[in-house]
């Protein structure tokens, strides 16, 4: 049986402060200002917040030679700011150990925007997901497999902020993951949801793989 995804479980904070570091996040984001030192500060001061948005799993996919990854996106606002006229952007970094002593080594970045949903829409769509995904080399993987290595897959989720190619990395909006697991096809993947498999199907948006 492979082994299932590792997850670093969000820590739990005062709502009224995690909202109120976003919105300050959001006005810099859209005023086109950099983001001051006390805020970057302050906002190191949670991990792994999953509020808004959440990495479900990552897996291997050897027969389209990605990595994958879905995210959920869990609420219809805090995106876009008080206007609602921009969207931000939701990162993942890939992370690949091909279990040969190397560690971790990236692989690509990928993203997608999220906007805030239009005023009266109906918050029974959320969450909604999306599945991104990037390339590696499937070459070397059956090489790791066939020497009875399983290479694992690491995938960070950062909102607003592009992780770096540090495996360390730990995001302060988003999360972390990793697996070993092989799929076949899409609708194998969404097996991965359990019980959460029927809702995640119809809302699953395909992101195609952006080099940054």
């Amino acid at each position: 049986m492979e082994e299932w995804h590792f997850e670093q479980r969000p820590q739990r904070y005062e709502f009224a402060e995690l909202a109120l570091t976003r919105s300050r996040f959001l006005e810099h984001l859209f005023d086109g200002q950099i983001v001051p030192a006390d805020l970057s500060r302050s906002a190191r001061n949670f991990a792994s917040v999953t509020h808004w948005e959440e990495l479900k799993c990552t897996v291997f996919n050897p027969k389209a030679s990605r990595v994958m990854a879905v995210v959920g996106i869990h609420r219809p606002d805090g995106y876009s700011g008080l206007l609602r006229r921009h969207g931000s952007n939701e990162y993942v970094r890939f992370f690949i150990d091909w279990g040969r002593g190397e560690g971790y080594q990236a692989v690509n970045l990928s993203h997608f925007k999220v906007c805030d949903a239009p005023l009266g829409s109906d918050p029974g769509r959320y969450p909604t997901y999306k599945l991104l995904s990037a390339r590696f080399d499937e070459d070397r993987y059956w090489e790791s497999v066939l020497d009875g290595i399983q290479p694992k897959v690491r995938a960070v989720l950062s909102w607003h902020q592009v992780p770096p190619k540090s495996a360390s990395y730990t995001p302060v909006f988003g999360n972390v993951i990793e697996s070993r697991i092989r799929i076949e096809s899409i609708s194998e993947l969404m097996g991965l949801f359990g019980e959460e498999a029927s809702s995640a199907t119809p809302g699953l948006q395909t992101q195609e793989m952006r080099v940054v």
